[in-house]
């Protein structure tokens, strides 16, 4: 397995430089002139020059490829974007995106982060409730979770996990800019909860007044240095998709849209899941939620909302007591119930989506 970028260059004075660069950024760096199928896909980093861009035709798309080259043209940009291609660097002007691009991939552990989206398809459908059950069941597998808040109006994630009264800041007392934020720093300022052998993180929108640290570029550094730190992180998402949002689901391995098995939010959910579709790097997989008054199957509602069923949660009796009392963190039959089970399932195909690094 290949823990170190990969750079695919025919170049061979950018490959200097780009070693050189690597060094300074404190990593190391694979050369090679023909990538294989193996270390295209568990590589953190790609790096491509200009006359190797041809070479990720025939490979699957993935995260985390760059282009680099001396003088971007219009060519290169097509065929940069038909690749799937995050950035691309013109050298030597951009030598300090390219250390940052290459600090952030020698802090990604041998065991890599992985990152979960969950929205509604339907306003009460359920999603932060499976969002906080997720996120327990990785920290109680022995994992260390985060679980990001991104819906300001939601009342605060805080609440399900009963962390509400635990010291450490929310959105509104984070101040962070686009750049690299170290995970370390991010967790010694977070409310964090001890579970079984693992822990929960939690960043909670504000019920005091408004989340104003919560910006599109202040997601994409909290999830990504929550990935590079190993964790399993869990962003409940809202359906309108704001443009905070939509940074966090641009950046999850999977979403998982929860619809209950009604005609009407199956009618919401297929327009909520075309907007979805827009944004989402992954693959979008459907939790019904149960009871189903009309007898409505999951099969009938995969096709009203155009993607695959992944689970079906029926109904947890007591379940909004339990929440009242301190949520998911506590003993008692959450921990065997019904959504525990369908989180079990959804991070089971969230870890099959992670391992596959295919971008749909």
């Amino acid at each position: 397995m290949t823990t170190a970028p990969l750079l695919v260059a025919q170049d061979s004075t950018l490959a200097e430089e780009v070693s050189r660069l690597a060094a300074a950024a404190g990593g190391e760096l694979e050369h090679t002139q023909m990538p294989a199928a193996p270390s295209w896909r568990t590589a953190p980093l790609v790096l491509l020059d200009a006359q190797a861009v041809g070479v990720a035709d025939g490979l699957p798309r993935r995260r985390g490829v760059v282009v680099l080259c001396r003088d971007p043209t219009p060519d290169l940009w097509r065929a940069a974007f038909e690749i799937g291609a995050e950035h691309v660097l013109e050298m030597p002007a951009d030598e300090a995106g390219l250390i940052e691009l290459l600090a952030d991939a020698a802090d990604v552990p041998a065991q890599g982060g992985r990152v979960l989206a969950v929205l509604g398809g339907c306003g009460g459908a359920g999603a932060s409730v499976l969002a906080t059950a997720a996120a327990v069941v990785a920290a109680r597998g022995g994992e260390r979770s985060l679980l990001v808040d991104c819906d300001p109006l939601g009342g605060g994630v805080d609440l399900a996990v009963g962390a509400e009264a635990t010291d450490g800041l929310r959105w509104s007392g984070l101040a962070v800019n686009a750049g690299r934020l170290a995970a370390s720093a991010l967790h010694e300022a977070l409310p964090k909860r001890r579970i079984g052998s693992g822990a929960i993180t939690v960043l909670s929108c504000d019920r005091d007044g408004p989340s104003t640290g919560l910006t599109p570029e202040a997601v994409r550094a909290v999830v990504g240095a929550g990935r590079r730190a190993g964790d399993t992180v869990v962003c409940d998402l809202p359906r309108s998709l704001p443009a905070a949002a939509a940074a966090g689901l641009r950046q999850a391995d999977l979403a998982v849209v929860v619809v209950p098995a009604e005609v009407r939010a199956c009618a919401a959910a297929a327009r909520a899941v075309a907007s979805i579709r827009e944004h989402a790097a992954g693959p979008i997989r459907l939790v019904v939620r149960g009871p189903a008054p009309g007898g409505l199957r999951a099969a009938d509602v995969a096709r009203a909302v155009g993607e695959e069923v992944l689970t079906v949660m029926r109904p947890q009796p007591r379940l909004p007591a339990v929440l009242d009392r301190g949520g998911f963190t506590t003993t008692g039959p959450t921990r065997r119930g019904p959504v525990t089970r369908a989180a079990q399932e959804v991070l089971t195909a969230l870890t099959h989506a992670e391992s596959s690094t295919v971008v749909s």
